[in-house]
């Protein structure tokens, strides 16, 4: 068969495998019915109609004549035939080809194949092995057969020319995420504006959804942008799955309901279109947050991530395309500010907050240049002997156009912003600077303690800003206290580990700050050499009247005593609490029953007074206090 166009297998007669294939078509005889997926060939023209003649035939003479480079494959690769044109492009005969497996010619495949070789052709670029030596790089596509033995795949084989692969190149370099292979930011609003078109053409409202995964630059600081980077793409292919598993919301005519799309960083957004309503919209939403509540296994470490959404909806909100992108954004954070792990459409109620939000972080990044900032101290008491044992450092905002703005106003979105690590900075510095200068004035050493935000314990510099802090200063590291919060635990990683050993390194203590309203766990709690609790001020107001309160209270007094953590009750305003606490066995106190925030030179004052005058040391209602007198005398 060297001056044939076909092929076949050694010892099967020519024209067999089509004849096998297709089968004779008697007279009122049915042959095998043959489904083919795709089919493009290029016929000559006939001078004449053609006779009825055998299906493997006629498909035989297709196959020679086409002008397209044709192979026909078994299931498992093994090349059954082969026309001239595939024969030319490895610059050899049909016949040398035939029995040969498809993966024995190819270099590299890219595409469907994941980057890989296989026996079986898959759809994308692969790179051919010339018998010269020479590579080609050549575009597959794949018709699959289905015989009634086993599936036969036909390849339509096309070169790939330089121009057509840089063009191609530089189109994927342009508009597709390199690392997840999603359409990037590019791409996204290309598609954006097709879809608010034809949605404006249609009647038919489409759903923006921007998706920002919480807590990732946690995962990022603590097991490296490799863990970061796999996660990325999990998300990726989490997404993709969900979103065809609710393509059924849709009546779109695109043929592409739903675009995901990686804008960058921990961003993705998905398009999804002609959802019908906002229910369909947020049963979307909910679905994604499903699919992304799955945990993700990397190496030993078992990583739950989960996703806020923002949704705006088109042409609801009947905006140009660059509004529609700020408004699923603003909605976006409006779900982060909520508490994470939600979704929240965008409304005009939420257009002035988030306008009041960025009024507020163009405040606070003036106040941290203007130095607005400044620290109030409440004092700790020793229940039992009636001492001073220390002071709280609390953050406060004197703004000039607003005055003192409350706490809870601003720390989130210090923390939100980044801000809080200049901020927080600053407080570790002030605060040990009036301790030192406390100290100077002659009033007995007492203990400092100071929050710290979740951002700041995973700052890199930490550590090396507080031994800093205190050489300047000359103040004994078990002199400071630092309060962190329950989540912060919880985080049982590399990187968090090698922060408390630091801490335990440089001798300060650690305290955690509102114990029982988080994730309690004693294991922690021994882990990483608790020095105390603080029981939250939730538990404590109703003292000694709500029985639940007494149960709470009482268990993590003795449970801390069990082992050598000290408790410390936030929140005590009445003499009734104080009593009561002081029978359960709690160590220390604080609260407006002793003192309100006092600044650093108040504070000085407070704590001069107690050592002039015992009988005056607590102020207003705690005057009457029944429990020793208060000494600061070591």
């Amino acid at each position: 068969m060297g001056d044939r166009s076909v092929s076949t297998l050694p010892g099967e007669a020519p024209r067999s495998v089509f004849a096998r294939l297709f089968g004779s078509r008697r007279k009122g005889a049915q042959g095998p019915r043959v489904a083919v997926k795709s089919s493009r060939f290029q016929l000559p023209p006939l001078a004449a109609p053609v006779p009825q003649a055998d299906p493997g035939r006629r498909f035989e003479q297709l196959f020679e004549a086409s002008g397209e480079a044709l192979m026909l494959c078994r299931g498992d690769g093994v090349m059954l035939a082969c026309n001239a044109a595939a024969a030319q492009l490895y610059g050899e005969v049909p016949a040398s080809l035939v029995g040969r497996r498809f993966d024995e010619i190819v270099v590299h495949a890219s595409g469907a194949g994941g980057g890989a070789t296989h026996p079986v052709p898959v759809p994308g670029e692969v790179t051919l092995q010339r018998t010269s030596g020479r590579t080609l790089r050549v575009k597959v596509r794949v018709t699959t057969l289905q015989h009634r033995d086993a599936p036969q795949h036909l390849l339509h084989l096309q070169e790939v020319t330089d121009h057509q692969f840089y063009a191609a190149h530089l189109h994927q370099l342009t508009n597709v995420d390199s690392l997840t292979g999603l359409p990037n930011r590019a791409m996204f609003r290309d598609r954006l504006n097709q879809a608010m078109a034809r949605a404006s053409r249609t009647g038919l409202p489409l759903a923006l959804m921007f998706i920002d995964l919480d807590r990732f630059k946690v995962v990022n600081d603590s097991l490296g942008h490799e863990v970061g980077d796999q996660l990325l793409v999990h998300v990726a292919q989490q997404l993709t799955e969900c979103l065809r598993r609710v393509d059924s919301v849709s009546r779109c005519d695109s043929g592409d309901p739903m675009t995901l799309s990686r804008l960058g960083g921990d961003e993705f957004t998905v398009i999804a279109e002609a959802v019908g309503s906002a229910e369909q919209a947020a049963l979307v939403a909910q679905r994604v947050l499903d699919a992304l509540g799955a945990p993700f296994v990397v190496g030993d470490e078992e990583i739950v991530m989960g996703a806020s959404i923002g949704v705006s909806m088109y042409p609801t909100d009947d905006v140009d395309l660059d509004s529609l992108i700020r408004h699923a954004d603003m909605a976006m954070y409006r779900s982060k500010s909520l508490g994470r792990g939600m979704f929240t459409f965008f409304s005009d109620d939420l257009n002035e907050a988030v306008s009041t939000r960025l009024s507020l972080e163009g405040s606070l990044r003036r106040a941290v240049e203007r130095e607005e900032f400044q620290l109030h101290y409440q004092p700790k008491v020793d229940l039992s002997s009636g001492k001073v044992t220390g002071v709280e450092a609390l953050l406060r905002w004197h703004c000039p156009t607003k005055g003192m703005v409350r706490p809870d106003r601003f720390i989130a979105v210090l923390e939100d912003t980044g801000l809080i690590l200049p901020v927080g900075a600053w407080v570790i510095r002030a605060a040990c600077a009036d301790m030192a200068r406390w100290d100077r004035s002659g009033l007995p050493p007492i203990r400092m303690a100071v929050n710290m935000s979740a951002r700041q314990f995973r700052h890199q510099h930490l550590c090396a800003l507080i031994e800093d802090t205190l050489r300047e200063n000359e103040i004994d590291p078990a002199r400071l206290e630092i309060e962190l919060t329950e989540s912060l635990l919880m985080e049982d990683n590399e990187a968090s580990r090698n922060m408390f050993a630091n801490f335990a390194r440089i001798g300060v203590r650690l305290a955690i700050d509102d114990f029982g309203t988080g994730h309690s766990s004693l294991a922690y709690l021994k882990r990483f050499n608790i020095d105390t609790l603080k029981l939250d001020r939730s538990f404590v107001s109703e003292l000694p009247d709500d029985q639940d309160d007494v149960a709470i209270a009482s268990a993590v007094i003795a449970m801390g005593h069990s082992m050598g953590i000290r408790i410390v009750a936030e929140g005590v305003e009445t003499e009734r609490q104080a009593d009561f606490l002081r029978q359960l066995g709690c160590d220390e106190m604080q609260g407006y029953l002793l003192s309100r925030p006092l600044p650093a030179a108040d504070l000085s004052d407070w704590l001069q007074e107690y050592r002039r005058d015992p009988q005056s040391r607590i102020v207003g209602r705690a005057a009457t206090l029944r429990m020793p007198l208060l000494d600061l005398e070591e």
